[in-house]
C-alpha cells in the first residue's frame, strides 16, 4: 500500500462509523494496559449481570468512549445468549433541546424508534459482528454465531408500529411515559434485552482540557434524562466526560442510581512498542496488503504523535486526525514515508 492509498482510504484518520470503530479497535490487553479491562467489565455487565444495568463509560473528549461501547456490542452479537440485545443509541449532544424536560427526553426515544422502523435498535449487529470477526473480547463462554433479523424482531416491530398508528405513541405529553414503558414491554416480551446508550455527550464541553462546560445541558442530561431513564426497565449506558462531576445534579443522580464507572483506559506513556504504533498498525492491517508500518511512517513521527496524545488530554481522535493530515503532507511532497516534519507541519496548521 502506498502513502497515497493510505491518504485516499483515510487509513490513519479517526473512525467515523460504528463498523469502522469496531474493525480497527485495539483491545486494552493488547496495548499492555494494566488493571481491569473495560471491554470485559462492560461485557460482563450486559451479558452476565441481571438487567437493568446503569453504567457510565467515562473518558475525556476523543478518548474512545463510542469505540469501546460499539466494540462490546459487536462482541455481544457473537454470544449465544438466551436473550439477545437490542441497542438504541441517542446522539444527545446534537440535540440539547431534547433534554429540556423528562417528557422531551422520552419523546426523543419514541421518535427515534419510529425512525428506525419501530425497532428498538439503530445499531446493525451484523455489521459489528463482521467487523469484529477476528478482533473480539475474549470470554470463555463466548460462542460464534451469525446475527440476523429474526422473526421475533419483525413481530415486535409490527406490534409497535400498530401502536404508533392507532394510539399515536409519543404525541400526548401526559402519557408519554406510559407509551415508552409499553414499547419496552413489547421488546422484553419478544425475549430481547433493550439497551439504551446516551452518546456524544462530550459536545457539552468546549475543546481542550479547560474548555467551558455547557452546565445547563449537562444538568438537563442527568436531571431529565439519566434520572428518568434509569428508573425504567432498560440497560442504560451513558458516555460521560469526567468533568461532568463539576455540575450540580450529576453526583446526586449518579448516587441515586448507583452507577458504576467503566473508564476508557489511558495509553501508557512508557511502553514498548508505543501504543500509537499498535493503533496505527491495526489500521494498516485492516486496510493494507501486508505493508509494514515502518515503511510508511518513521519511529520519530510515531513518537511525536504519542507525545501529542498526552499533551492533548488523551484526545486520541485529534491525534489520529493529525496522523492523517501528516500523511497528506508527506504525500504532497512526494515522500513514501511520514516523517516528524510532516506531523509538525500538520500540527502548525491545525
Amino acid at each position: 500500500m502506498t502513502l497515497t492509498a493510505i491518504v485516499d482510504r483515510r487509513t490513519f484518520d479517526d473512525a467515523i462509523t460504528d463498523e469502522r470503530r469496531v474493525r480497527v479497535y485495539v483491545d486494552s490487553g493488547e496495548l499492555g494496559i494494566q488493571g481491569p479491562r473495560p471491554e470485559v467489565e462492560l461485557m460482563r455487565a450486559l451479558a452476565d449481570a441481571e438487567p437493568p444495568q446503569r453504567l457510565h463509560v467515562v473518558g475525556s473528549s476523543g478518548a474512545g468512549k463510542t469505540s469501546l461501547i460499539m466494540k462490546v456490542m459487536g462482541d455481544l452479537a457473537r454470544r449465544e445468549l438466551q436473550t439477545r440485545h437490542e441497542v438504541l443509541v441517542l446522539r444527545v449532544g446534537d440535540r440539547p433541546e431534547s433534554l429540556s424536560s423528562p417528557e422531551s427526553v422520552m419523546k426523543l426515544v419514541l421518535d427515534t424508534i419510529a425512525v428506525e422502523g419501530h425497532r428498538f435498535s439503530n445499531v446493525d449487529p451484523e455489521l459489528l459482528l463482521n467487523a469484529s470477526a477476528d478482533q473480539r473480547t475474549r470470554n470463555p463462554t463466548q460462542i460464534e454465531h451469525r446475527a440476523s433479523l429474526s422473526a421475533p424482531v419483525v413481530s415486535y416491530a409490527a406490534s409497535i408500529r400498530e401502536a404508533y398508528e392507532t394510539a399515536g405513541l409519543g404525541q400526548n405529553p401526559a402519557r408519554v411515559r406510559r407509551d415508552l414503558e409499553d414499547v419496552l414491554r413489547e421488546v422484553r416480551d419478544a425475549n430481547f434485552r433493550p439497551v439504551l446508550v446516551l452518546d456524544d455527550t462530550e459536545k457539552f464541553i468546549s475543546p481542550g482540557p479547560t474548555g467551558a462546560i455547557d452546565e445547563e445541558s449537562v444538568r438537563n442530561l442527568y436531571h431529565h434524562g439519566v434520572r428518568l431513564l434509569g428508573e425504567m426497565p432498560v440497560d442504560l449506558i451513558v458516555a460521560m466526560h469526567p468533568r461532568f462531576e463539576d455540575v450540580d445534579q450529576v453526583s446526586e443522580v449518579v448516587d441515586r442510581l448507583n452507577m458504576p464507572w467503566i473508564s476508557v483506559p489511558e495509553l501508557p506513556a512508557e511502553a514498548e512498542p508505543p501504543p500509537l504504533q499498535l493503533i496505527l498498525e491495526r489500521r494498516l492491517q485492516r486496510d493494507g496488503e501486508g505493508v509494514d508500518l515502518e515503511a510508511v511512517i518513521t519511529a520519530a513521527a510515531i513518537e511525536d504523535l504519542q507525545v501529542l496524545y498526552h499533551e492533548r488530554d488523551r484526545d486520541l481522535r485529534s491525534v489520529l486526525k493529525l496522523a492523517h493530515a501528516a500523511a497528506e503532507r508527506a504525500s504532497v511532497r512526494g515522500a513514501e514515508c511520514i516523517e516528524g516534519r510532516d506531523v509538525r507541519a500538520a500540527l502548525s496548521e491545525s
